[in-house]
C-alpha cells in the first residue's frame, strides 16, 4: 500500500521536528507539533485521502496507551480494507503491546495472535519474528499468573 509522497513528507517532517523538540527537553514544542500531526491526520482524513500510515504514527506518538489503543483501532480498518497484511501485523502488535503495557495480557495476547495471522501474508520476516518473541515472551507470563 503506497503512501502518497505529499503525506509521507508531511508526517516524517512532523515526527522528526517532535523528536527533535522531545531530545532537546522542548515539551511544549513536542506537545504542539504532535497536535499539529493530528490536525494533519484529520485534515487529509476528511479530504478524502485517510491512510493507515497516518493514525498508525500519530498512535506511535501518544504516550497514553488507551489514547494510543484508540487510534490504532482508526487505522486498522483502513489497513484491512486495503488488503495491507503488513500494516494490519504492525497495527495489531501495536495494539498488544499497548494492552500489555496495562496489564491486559489477555487482550494483548489476542491482538498479537491477529498480527501472527496478518503478518503469514507478508514477507515481513523481521516482524514476523517479532510477533513470534511477543506472543512466546507472553506465554511466558501467563504461565507465571
Amino acid at each position: 500500500m503506497n503512501i502518497p509522497a505529499d503525506i509521507h513528507t508531511r508526517v516524517v517532517d512532523l515526527t522528526n521536528a517532535m523528536i527533535d523538540a522531545g531530545q532537546s527537553g522542548d515539551t511544549e514544542g513536542a506537545e504542539s507539533l504532535y497536535a499539529e500531526l493530528s490536525r494533519y491526520c484529520e485534515s487529509v482524513a476528511a479530504d478524502g485521502r485517510d491512510h493507515p500510515f497516518l493514525w498508525e504514527t500519530l498512535a506511535d506518538f501518544t504516550d497514553d496507551d488507551r489514547d494510543a489503543i484508540a487510534i490504532y483501532l482508526r487505522a486498522l480498518p483502513l489497513a484491512s480494507a486495503a488488503d495491507a497484511a503488513e500494516y494490519a501485523a504492525s497495527i495489531c502488535l501495536a495494539v498488544a503491546e499497548r494492552h500489555s503495557n496495562l496489564d491486559e495480557f489477555d487482550v494483548a495476547r489476542r491482538y498479537a495472535l491477529q498480527a501472527e495471522a496478518f503478518a503469514h501474508n507478508t514477507d515481513d520476516l523481521p516482524l514476523r519474528k517479532i510477533i513470534g518473541q511477543f506472543l512466546q515472551d507472553h506465554a511466558d507470563a501467563a504461565d507465571e499468573r
